[in-house]
């Protein structure tokens, strides 16, 4: 494991552990009066760790062996619960203390605990200023509001997806994160936007500051200023003639936006009007045609620009409900210039909107000439299949492992197939396809897949495999199944080791670290295939499950580092 925390058990005090031996021997030099523990706040058993110095794998902390205690694994044993970022709930709680106290504002910071065990230790921090709203700080999926639930004050891990709606109300959304910094982490607020671009700057009062809305960031303050500021509406002058040019022109950066440049802007925001995108897109090209228009705007980019004001104001208000059609202006020819035609447009593939989906589903003959009983089934079908949708999106990666529940969602799905929306689905049958995969086999056919199936599943998830760990991530095999769908067909623990060796041949030959030991660090019962795939591509791995546990956490670390910049 690469974290432990100072002095005692029961601390908040967190240390990383070096991952080369150099490092490592200045890092024992400076903590020689001091003791690692698997500290409880990490969710650890609270035993006594020792720095082991390595030459042949990473450095790490191991527990000290104890002949009393009970032989019982500790939970902290897999990489992501012990590996590089699994203390950043204490460093971000230290951070917001010393934050709190540079801002002279009194309050308590803690990092709440679920009896139940839904909510993982540490996937939480709520600190409560004193005279401001709480702010929470949602570090792993299992600590998301509950749907219909307050969002304010709310903060989310880097790799944690919000709600859209904050995004589409605000503008922006805060995330946070943790950087290396010696032996100890650094936390970061970062403001990101809707073009998906974010803006870090280190957790200190010069950066980040406390408002009666929460945290506020340059990012932030800039972002709430463009979507309220108000354009002038004017007639743009016109330019002089070439021989009228003065001999000394301005600074290039001192220009209007070129001619060419406003009307490609004016064109892309109407074809946004005219597709009806979403509200991030067309907040996106609004913008920027302010932006081009900021020194004055003609007529006809006037009432552009108001018509688009109106559209994105609906669309925000109605939280998907459809747009009520308005009537049409009635216009003058002879006062009103006429504006200048929509140059051609690539036509592309549009996913369907919410809204234009609802207004489909209420226009359909076929859904309005249902009886009573019929829509009350309809209705009913429709809300089991959310149902399911609802609890495999919050973790539940068992939902359809009965049969029984497996047939009725299926019936359920094809009664409500007229009534769920595109992208509901789309997840409802991926859900159902490795079962479906299986229930299409003949009866007497053997059980199995060809190894020419078994090569292309291989390069899928060895592609799927890469992005985890460019993202410093680990992955299950459930969350390879959500993620590749019939890519991943359904197959036996024998297959499985088998496409995992084929994943991990080049990297065999190319002396690069296996990529299939991030299955095994986030499915403790896959180690053991991960150790029969080490075998099978001819290397040496310890037959015990302690070291065994050792080798994953190490290559989990190795991989990282290695895909990281890749």
């Amino acid at each position: 494991m690469q974290t432990a925390v100072l002095d005692a058990a029961d601390s908040e005090d967190p240390v990383e552990c070096p991952t080369e031996a150099p490092e490592m021997l200045i890092f024992r030099r400076e903590h020689l009066e001091r003791t690692f523990w698997c500290g409880t706040w990490l969710g650890g058993c609270g035993g006594e760790l020792t720095a082991k110095l390595c030459t042949d794998k990473v450095c790490h902390f191991a527990h000290k062996a104890d002949p009393d205690a009970m032989d019982s694994p500790c939970r902290r044993r897999s990489a992501g619960a012990a590996g590089t970022g699994s203390a950043d709930h204490l460093y971000i709680k230290a951070a917001l203390a010393d934050w709190m106290a540079s801002h002279k504002t009194h309050g308590s910071i803690r990092i709440p605990q679920d009896p139940s065990g839904h909510v993982r230790l540490g996937a939480q921090v709520t600190a409560e200023p004193a005279g401001h709203l709480p702010l929470r700080f949602i570090l792993d999926e299992t600590a998301m509001p509950a749907l219909g639930q307050s969002t304010a004050g709310m903060v989310f891990g880097e790799n944690v997806e919000p709600p859209s709606r904050i995004l589409r109300e605000h503008g922006f959304v805060h995330r946070v994160r943790c950087v290396p910094d010696g032996a100890h982490r650094r936390t970061q607020i970062g403001t990101e936007g809707a073009d998906g671009s974010i803006d870090w700057r280190d957790l200190t009062a010069d950066h980040v500051q406390l408002t009666e809305h929460g945290l506020s960031t340059e990012a932030s303050t800039e972002i709430h200023r463009r979507r309220t500021e108000t354009i002038p509406i004017g007639a743009r002058a016109p330019r002089p003639a070439p021989q009228e040019t003065p001999a000394l022109s301005p600074a290039p950066d001192a220009e209007p936006a070129q001619e060419s440049d406003r009307d490609e802007l004016a064109a892309a925001l109407r074809t946004a009007l005219t597709e009806k995108v979403g509200v991030t897109q067309l907040q996106r090209h609004l913008d920027r045609m302010e932006s081009a228009v900021r020194s004055g705007a003609t007529l006809t980019e006037t009432e552009l620009l108001r018509h688009a004001h109106e559209v994105l104001i609906r669309l925000c208000r109605g939280v998907g409900a459809p747009v009520p059609a308005t009537a049409p202006r009635k216009r003058v020819p002879a006062k009103r210039s006429t504006p200048p035609p929509v140059p051609f447009a690539r036509p592309r593939a549009v996913r369907p909107s919410r809204s234009s989906e609802l207004n489909a589903q209420t226009s359909r003959p076929e859904l309005q000439s249902l009886s009573p009983k019929q829509k009350r089934d309809t209705d009913a079908a429709v809300r089991k299949v959310r149902g399911v949708l609802r609890k495999h999106s919050r973790g539940r990666t068992n939902v359809l492992d009965n049969r029984g529940v497996r047939a009725d969602f299926a019936a359920a799905l094809d009664l409500a197939q007229e009534k769920l929306l595109y992208g509901e689905r789309t997840s409802a049958k991926a859900l159902l396809a490795p079962w479906s995969a299986s229930s299409q086999r003949p009866a007497g056919e053997k059980a199995g897949l060809s190894p020419q199936v078994l090569s292309r599943t291989a390069i899928a998830i060895r592609g799927a495999l890469k992005k985890a760990a460019r993202g410093q991530r680990t992955t299950s095999w459930e969350q390879l199944k959500d993620q590749l769908g019939s890519a991943l067909p359904h197959m036996t623990s024998a297959e499985r080791t088998k496409v995992l060796t084929l994943v991990d041949q080049s990297s065999a030959a190319t002396d690069q670290p296996l990529l299939s030991v991030l299955v095994a660090a986030s499915s403790p019962a896959l180690a053991q295939s991960y150790q029969q795939v080490v075998l099978n591509l001819g290397m040496a791995v310890p037959d015990d499950d302690e070291g065994l546990a050792d080798v994953i956490e190490a290559d989990t670390d190795h991989v990282h580092r290695f895909w990281k910049h890749r």
